[in-house]
């Protein structure tokens, strides 16, 4: 009974080691990734809820291919992504607002893929969306809270 007790712990323990592992962010990123394998490979972190290292293959993409818009704004966009998915919407919402920005310049369009403003627009509305809910729950509560209270004293 001892040897199935320590090997139900064993395996307990190697399965919640192996877990962490997989949330932990990659501790060097080979420097001989093309752009498109940086955001796959976020991509794929993503898939798997893993968004520390989605987030580095993202901003490490960004850091070596930032002279190149189209690239650029690929991998803001999904680093967006990942933000709103995490549920940092102040984060999220300043991205998606910086890919927007881009494409005041008129040449952007040439440049970089235009779907990424429609998508940014799209992020920012349902970030807009979820605060103006949040905003109308508070108001609800704290309506709730007053009520109470005057009900209190009154009585």
């Amino acid at each position: 009974m001892k040897l199935s007790n320590l090997t139900k712990f064993v395996t307990i323990a190697a399965a919640a080691l192996a877990f962490a592992s997989c949330q932990t962010a990659p501790t060097e990123i080979p420097q001989d990734l093309s752009a498109l394998q940086l955001i796959q490979r976020g991509q794929d972190a993503m898939a798997r809820e893993n968004y520390k290292t989605a987030d580095a293959y993202y901003v490490a993409c960004i850091d070596r291919f930032s002279d190149n818009p189209k690239t650029y704004v690929e991998a803001r966009y999904e680093l967006a992504q990942s933000n709103y998915k995490q549920k940092k919407y102040d984060m999220a919402k300043k991205m998606y607002q910086e890919i927007l920005d881009i494409f005041e310049n008129p040449n952007a369009i040439y440049q970089v893929q235009t779907k990424y403003k429609k998508l940014s627009q799209m992020g920012i509305d349902r970030i807009t969306e979820i605060e103006n809910k949040k905003a109308i729950e508070a108001e609800k509560k704290a309506a709730k809270k007053a009520a109470r209270e005057a009900k209190k004293n009154n009585e």
